[in-house]
């Protein structure tokens, strides 16, 4: 007999007020991206927020981790369009592209099957994993991390 599954249903408003709230706070905050894209964010005092991202989403978070900067005019999070895969990566390519502060989290093994990278800003970090490839190891070493 097969299971029923429904998806989650998330109030991604309500997740960008908690974090226009925070912002306006000047919090540091801690984002974990993943591939869906969503953003897992943390503060002091909260712990995994789950906010959707779009573009504009996407770029009002980083223009507050560089900045402090927390206006959000003409930022629509229910709009959600569909990303194509790879998300994180692109990010995180276009990142280490732009100069910005990106750092590889050290293991005494390099056996593990994703490979951690931190990015630090004035006004918080950003958290990256990314499934281990040749290619990306290529890249990474490409750029000296």
């Amino acid at each position: 007999m097969n299971q029923i599954k429904f998806p989650i249903s998330i109030d991604n408003d309500a997740a960008h007020r908690n974090v226009k709230l925070l912002m306006r706070q000047h919090k540091q905050l801690n984002i974990q991206l993943d591939e869906e894209p969503n953003a897992w964010i943390s503060s002091q005092g909260v712990t995994g927020l789950r906010y959707q991202l779009n573009n504009d989403s996407w770029r009002w978070l980083l223009n507050y981790l560089q900045t402090g900067q927390c206006e959000d005019f003409g930022i629509f999070p229910s709009e959600l369009p569909q990303f194509p895969s790879g998300f994180q990566r692109r990010t995180l390519e276009s990142l280490i592209d732009s100069k910005c502060n990106i750092a590889r989290i050290p293991f005494l093994r390099e056996t593990q099957s994703f490979i951690k990278l931190r990015g630090l800003f004035k006004f918080g970090k950003l958290f990256f994993s990314i499934r281990r490839t040749d290619d990306f190891v290529d890249y990474l070493i490409s750029k000296g991390l």
